[in-house]
Formats: structure tokens, sequence, C-alpha cells
């Protein structure tokens, strides 16, 4: 084994992920955000105990965060746009529900995973006018399930549109599931995956719906 596939699989271990961006490579946090291998190491190191997945999720549902969701374009963040966000209290109250105009076509395929087309986003908010709705709510901690999708796409969303993100306080929830599921070295599972788990109605794949049932595993999270 080389020496840089036993340090990919020792990001892996803490869940940073490495993501290709027009032509590059970037590693990701366990909360989306982009850093660097010597900062990684840094915090790994600094890191006390890891809780378990239980612990985890009792211990967010005390700080009281809201629960995220986007749908977008395609996959790429630095050519990908949100076209659907939501956010959600613990208790299922609707804090931020809209769609979000794009500058590029949908894809079909794309429309046929979330049922979202063109013609649904004529009239709505663009980017900037959906970040006003969502800034005041940046300051509470985030859960998200896959973090390291939705907060790059959050952030080369501002970026296109020459607004400035700070660092938010984001959790990811897929990342403690799959330890649920498989252990420290598990593999990452889709929502619908954990849904089926704990008997959650995953509904439509859209950013609301997606928001409530990630909000329902953690719930049950916190019970296992």
């Amino acid at each position: 084994m080389s020496i840089r596939t036993e340090r990919n699989a020792f990001f892996r271990k803490h869940h940073y992920r490495w993501q290709q961006v027009k032509g590059r490579w970037i590693l990701l946090g366990p909360d989306g955000w982009r850093t660097n291998e010597e900062e990684a190491e840094r915090l790994i190191q600094q890191a006390d105990v890891r809780p378990s997945p239980q612990q985890w999720a009792q211990e967010m549902i005390e700080q009281r965060p809201l629960i995220l969701d986007t749908e977008t374009t395609g996959l790429d963040p630095a050519k990908d746009e949100i076209i659907d966000i939501a956010l959600v209290e613990l208790d299922g109250t609707v804090v931020l529900d809209t769609l979000v105009q794009c500058q590029q076509a949908i894809p079909v395929e794309v429309t046929k995973i979330h049922g979202i087309s063109d013609e649904m986003l004529q009239g709505k908010p663009m980017f900037p006018d959906m970040w006003e709705q969502l800034l005041p709510h940046l300051s509470r901690p985030l859960v998200i399930y896959n973090a390291a999708f939705d907060i790059p796409m959050l952030a080369y969303g501002a970026f296109r549109y020459h607004i400035r993100m700070d660092r938010p306080d984001a959790h990811c929830l897929m990342t403690r599931y799959a330890e649920y599921h498989g252990g420290l070295d598990g593999a990452y599972q889709r929502l619908g995956v954990a849904c089926q788990k704990f008997e959650i109605d995953l509904g439509t794949h859209r950013a609301l719906s997606d928001a409530q049932a990630a909000r329902q595993v953690l719930l049950h999270l916190a019970a296992v």
C-alpha cells in the first residue's frame, strides 16, 4: 500500500473527502468546508475521543440545530446550482422552503430525479434573494445529510454571486449514520437507506421532504 493510499484511508476514517473541482482535487472536512492536509491532521490530532453515533445525535439535539437540504441542477459545485432549499426545526417547523431560479437549463435527467423543471422556477427568487432569507439562520448549527455536497454547493453559489460566506457550524448526519450502520469504517449510505432502516417515509425527492426525513433520522439515531 502506498503512502498516499494510507493517508487517504486515514483521512477517510475521519470523514475527510477529496472532491475534484475544475480539474483540481480539494480536501473537504467532515462539515463540507474546504481545508488542507496539514489543517486536517492538526484537527484530527486535537480531537477528543469520538462519541458514538447515538451520543453525537443526542448532543446535536441539545444544540437545537436546523436541518438543511438542497436540490440542484447537478453534482458539480463549480458549475451546477441550487434550485430548491429547505430548513426545518427539530419539531418539523418549516423555517425556509423555496425554489431558486438558476442561470442554466435543468438537464432532463435531473428533472426526472427531483421533479423540478425550468417552468417551475419562473418568478422564483434568485440565489442572492434566497441568500437573504437563509443568512439569518446560518449562525445556528446545521445538520445535513451529506454536508460534503450541500455546503460546497452553497459556497460556490455564494462565490458565483460575489457573496461572502463564512464557515457555517455544519454537521454531517450521513457520516454518523455510516458509523452506526457499519462502524468507523462503514460505507456511506443514501438517505433512503437510513429511512428504510428506521421505517421513515422518505416522500418526494425534494428539499423539504428530504430535510424532514433527515430530521427524523437524527431523532431515531439519538434514540437507538
